[in-house]
């Protein structure tokens, strides 16, 4: 019993160092490697500033370096507990199959990152809505998805892969933009008197651009009204606020000139 004893003390005292020397290095390289990483980040994006990097690709080649980072000491860890590389890739290997299918939609959103930067859609602060119904400013675009805001500060989070295979509406491209507007009127009030107040509406808005077309028609009959189509150009940035001064100003001209807004009402007939 005194000899086992021995030697499992023998056997502790000879393994101790080890386990210490292991225990330290794998403590150092958890603390001090993802800080390196930090600051190699940062140095890129120096670089790459200087050199007038788009955001989104800066955005991208920020999270690619992380990633790789976490992979690089996931090794150097395993590799410091004593387990070989050749025998993780082996395991891998075994369960590649399972590993494969694990991994295809992130390879798809990897892969859907690269072509948004490749064939530059958009670029960051761009407005844009995508086939799923989401729309909002681009924030910045990671490995495996791009982040959206919405107008009421809500964040978007969309896998890459649904951005590279579905239509992308890119409101920020053009400077200008137009607005498609229905203003309904009563079967009771002249076609040429509607007209005629909302073309002054339309000319006399400071932010409509005169040089492109002002089109004010009759668009439709409907059961109970007459609806009128208005369209008008304005710069991107003076879209929203024209429109609402729009729907402000018609109502009120519409009051003014005694044209009737129709709406649902019931009429009841007492004989």
């Amino acid at each position: 019993m005194n000899q086992i004893f021995l030697e499992l003390s023998k056997m502790l005292t000879e393994l101790l160092p080890y386990l210490f020397l292991k225990g330290i290095s794998l403590l150092a390289l958890i603390v001090i490697f993802p800080k390196l990483v930090k600051y190699f980040i940062r140095f890129l994006d120096k670089v790459m500033l200087r050199r007038g990097f788009d955001d989104l690709l800066m955005s991208f080649t920020e999270s690619f370096v992380s990633t790789l980072g976490y992979i690089i000491l996931f090794f150097s860890a395993v590799g410091i507990l004593g387990v070989k590389a050749t025998s993780l890739m082996a395991v891998l290997g075994t369960a590649g199959l399972a590993v494969g299918l694990a991994l295809q939609g992130s390879l798809s959103n990897l892969a859907g990152g690269v072509l948004i930067l490749f064939f530059k859609q958009f670029t960051k602060g761009d407005y844009i809505a995508i086939a799923s119904g989401q729309e909002g400013t681009v924030q910045s675009i990671r490995i495996l998805y791009t982040t959206l805001v919405t107008v009421n500060n809500q964040l978007i989070i969309i896998p890459n892969s649904q951005l590279a295979n579905g239509y992308i509406i890119n409101y920020s491209t053009n400077p200008e933009r137009r607005m498609d507007l229905t203003y309904s009127a009563s079967y009771d009030d002249k076609v040429d008197d509607v007209i005629a107040v909302l073309t002054k509406i339309a000319e006399s808005h400071p932010k409509v651009l005169k040089n492109k077309p002002i089109t004010i028609r009759l668009k439709q009959h409907s059961a109970s009204s007459l609806d009128y189509m208005f369209r008008v150009w304005t710069l991107q940035e003076d879209y929203w606020d024209t429109i609402f001064d729009f729907n402000e100003t018609v109502r009120k001209e519409f009051d003014k000139h005694g044209i009737e807004i129709p709406y649902n009402k019931l009429d009841i007939y007492n004989k």
